[in-house]
């Protein structure tokens, strides 16, 4: 019998939305121009849009004292911390220490490119670091974290594929952010691009619904 842990799910449905002929954002917690109750920062996690950009489009963003988590969904994206443009591919995550303003950029012509774009309101690294997702072995949920910082996983699964994370600490939450597909996890249903939040528990239990689902999860401090 799955334990019944205090939660809060996002929709994604009831996300905030900006759009204009550069870009686009969903925002899962407040962010800029969007500001809804529920929607508050969940521990140090402040942000996680889902963002599209236009070809040869940029944006400018800026944070103080937080770690910028990039990961490319669709197309390779250029990124700039007042240093040469660095390039970023699906199946890759870019932590970054974020004290000043950074640039994102697609670098192609005609092509839109997506990726997840998340803000953590502390800094825990001291320097830029691409990780590898391994999302080669099914059914698993692979690190992307850096070692000594927060744990991030992420795992491609069949339908009816199966996993556990573990906290390692029992004061923490789990944050839960579907990809594609959908999952039961500790029991509620999650469909793309929701997001679910919890605490007081050990462990989560997961399940995908769908074939080819890929779920993304966070233990977050509180």
């Amino acid at each position: 019998m799955i334990q019944q842990s205090p939660a809060q799910i996002y929709k994604a449905q009831q996300r905030g939305h900006f759009e204009n002929e550069a870009q686009r954002w969903y925002a899962t917690l407040n962010f800029e121009t969007y500001t809804a109750q529920g929607r508050e920062p969940f521990g140090t996690l402040k942000t996680i849009n889902d963002e599209t950009l236009g070809p040869g489009q940029h944006i400018m963003r800026y944070a103080n004292n937080a770690t910028l988590l990039l990961i490319p969904l669709v197309g390779t994206l250029t990124y700039s911390l007042n240093q040469e443009a660095q390039y970023a591919e699906p199946n890759e995550a870019v932590w970054l220490p974020l004290n000043g303003t950074i640039t994102i950029s697609n670098p192609y012509e005609s092509e839109l490119i997506n990726f997840i774009y998340i803000v953590f309101s502390n800094n825990f690294i001291s320097e830029a670091a691409t990780v590898g997702i391994n999302l080669s072995e099914r059914n698993v949920l692979s690190p992307f974290s850096l070692p000594g910082t927060l744990k991030a996983k992420m795992g491609l699964f069949d339908g009816r594929g199966e996993a556990i994370f573990k906290l390692s600490n029992k004061a923490d939450g789990v944050f839960i952010y579907i990809i594609s597909g959908a999952f039961e996890v500790q029991g509620r249903l999650l469909e793309e691009r929701d997001a679910l939040a919890l605490w007081n528990l050990e462990e989560a239990d997961i399940q995908a619904l769908s074939e080819n689902a890929v779920i993304m999860l966070f233990e977050i401090p509180l």
